[in-house]
């Protein structure tokens, strides 16, 4: 499990009552099991990413290189599951000296088919914004995940939000799994002044996967997005119709994300006004390969590209990325990284350049 430090103060008093109401009563639950039942259980982990970035630029005819060295990642959680089938997950992420709470959710089973979770956790599109960092040999996602609207991680990015998700699971179809939630919008939470009289500020999404063979998934996702169509002005509050095909095919020695997503484009241009539809596709692949030392090698390569109004031509970015990951044991790896991105014109989601990374990471689980 991974976990995520950056909590504000308002929610680390919560989270910190949370985790003493976990442990109470993980103990007395523990304590209290029968012998014949699955015992209760209270697992730690934390996750560590520390890294090295120069980028390579030219503006204006010079060029630029810049260099940071980061602590991408700081996380630290808890996972409680009951023997009643019931789950409490709380994770915490520190970065720049500012805790964050990343999840913080009670996942409940009524039936054996279903499956509700309320709290905070990732919204249900996009496998390799679903997907761990930890499970993903490269460093970074790509460009489509450094979009952003009115300060808002758009929803196929793996960004979390707080709302209510029911996943079910036909008996006769075991292989399908359908997801249906309902997410509070940032903008309606206070970033702009709406009237909940007049907008509805969450966001619904929809989901449909499929695993029709081991090693290979299907999957389709339908999402209303909130965003103000005028920069500034929330009386053009609306919601956006975005959509998603993904597959995920990981057999052993074989890794690949392709997925693409369409919908309203919500992006803001000169004027502040939105207009027409947006396009973004991004994929990865990377061998699995079985080594002596390092214990597991996974050279990749991956591809992103974007375009926030199919209408306006030259005005869509493209980013090509590859590298090697070198997993030492299964708690430690060394990342290498090179991305470059070209910007066709001008664009909301990323500036022209290349990127040379170098990330260390590791991870326990108690």
């Amino acid at each position: 499990m991974r976990f995520s430090f950056a909590l504000t103060s308002s929610a680390l008093f919560p989270a910190l009552m949370a985790v003493g109401v976990l442990f109470s009563g993980g103990i007395a639950l523990a304590d209290g099991a029968a012998p014949e039942e699955k015992p209760s259980e209270l697992r730690w982990s934390g996750r560590v990413f520390v890294g090295d970035t120069a980028t390579r630029q030219r503006l204006a005819g010079e060029t630029y290189w810049r260099n940071k060295q980061f602590v991408g990642s700081a996380r630290v959680g808890m996972r409680y599951s009951h023997k009643s089938g019931a789950l409490a997950v709380i994770k915490l992420e520190f970065e720049d000296d500012d805790p964050e709470l990343k999840d913080a959710y009670i996942r409940l089973n009524p039936l054996s088919s279903l499956r509700v979770s309320a709290g905070r956790f990732k919204r249900p599109m996009g496998s390799i914004g679903l997907a761990s960092r930890w499970d993903l040999p490269s460093i970074e996602r790509g460009l489509l995940d450094s979009l952003r609207v009115e300060g808002q991680e758009l929803p196929f990015v793996g960004g979390r939000g707080d709302g209510v998700m029911t996943e079910y699971k036909p008996e006769v179809l075991s292989k399908l799994v359908i997801s249906a939630g309902i997410f509070q919008n940032a903008l309606g939470s206070g970033t702009v002044s709406l009237d909940a009289a007049d907008h509805f500020a969450q966001d619904v999404y929809l989901r449909a996967s499929l695993d029709p063979i081991d090693d290979l998934s299907f999957a389709t996702s339908f999402g209303l997005f909130g965003y103000l169509g005028q920069t500034g002005d929330p009386d053009s509050f609306n919601h956006a119709p975005v959509g998603s095909v993904e597959l995920s095919y990981q057999p052993r020695f074989l890794k690949v994300w392709a997925e693409g997503f369409a919908g309203k484009s919500m992006f803001a241009k000169a004027d502040g006004s939105t207009s027409g539809n947006f396009l973004g596709v991004r994929a990865l692949l990377a061998a699995n390969l079985r080594t002596n030392t390092p214990r597991r090698l996974q050279p990749f390569i991956g591809a992103s590209y974007f375009d926030p109004r199919q209408s306006e031509s030259d005005n869509a970015n493209t980013e090509l990325q590859g590298g090697v990951n070198l997993a030492f044991t299964k708690i430690w790896r060394l990342q290498f990284e090179v991305d470059h991105t070209l910007a066709q014109g001008i664009s909301s989601s990323a500036t022209a350049g290349t990127a040379f990374r170098v990330q260390l990471g590791a991870r326990f689980k108690e």
